[in-house]
């Protein structure tokens, strides 16, 4: 992963730069209501064509979080109550928001890690799901302490060494770029 690492990540910059915007007005604005904040925040997390009621599920939930933060498991079964959906990807992004030491799921993610979601229709997909996520997390964990990703780490920081981004966001950041 080193080699992709190195080739990869010039290309980290304009993604770096939509991230920090919406993070640095994430606490600015009312998330609920501040539509240049959910273009932008769409934009960055390709959450596209979903109903109405969806985005403003989303928001009212993101900007709740603000004060009173919820945990993965949580977030998973609120959006589950509301929408009647299972969202593991955009729950990850909502809980990555207010807490940017915890890894986003994705389905690149779940390529580099070789895993594969819960079946659609298990009874224990939400039990399943979190689970899954939990891996996932113990994944960016190890790999911010093995040698590999101290390298990789050490590369993302000699090329931004600003950035200001947790070093699970940094393993994100290459992982996305080093996608299939």
């Amino acid at each position: 992963m080193i080699e992709s690492t190195k080739k990869a990540i010039h290309k980290i910059e304009p993604g770096l730069k939509k991230y920090k915007t919406i993070m640095d007005n994430f606490y600015e604005v009312d998330v609920s209501q501040d539509i240049e904040f959910q273009r932008k925040f769409n934009g960055f997390y390709r959450i596209r064509q979903r109903p109405k009621d969806f985005y403003q599920t989303y928001y009212s939930l993101l900007e709740e979080c603000k004060t009173k933060p919820l945990e993965f498991n949580e977030i998973l079964i609120t959006l589950n109550e509301k929408l009647g959906r299972i969202e593991a990807s955009f729950s990850s992004k909502l809980l990555a928001t207010i807490n940017t030491s915890m890894p986003i799921w994705d389905v690149f993610v779940l390529e580099n890690l070789k895993l594969k979601k819960p079946a659609q229709y298990s009874k224990t997909r939400i039990e399943d799901t979190v689970k899954l996520y939990n891996r996932i997390f113990c994944w960016y964990k190890n790999m911010t302490i093995s040698s590999e990703g101290i390298q990789m780490l050490e590369i993302f920081e000699n090329e931004y060494p600003e950035s200001g981004i947790s070093d699970i966001k940094k393993i994100d950041f290459i992982l996305w770029q080093i996608r299939n």
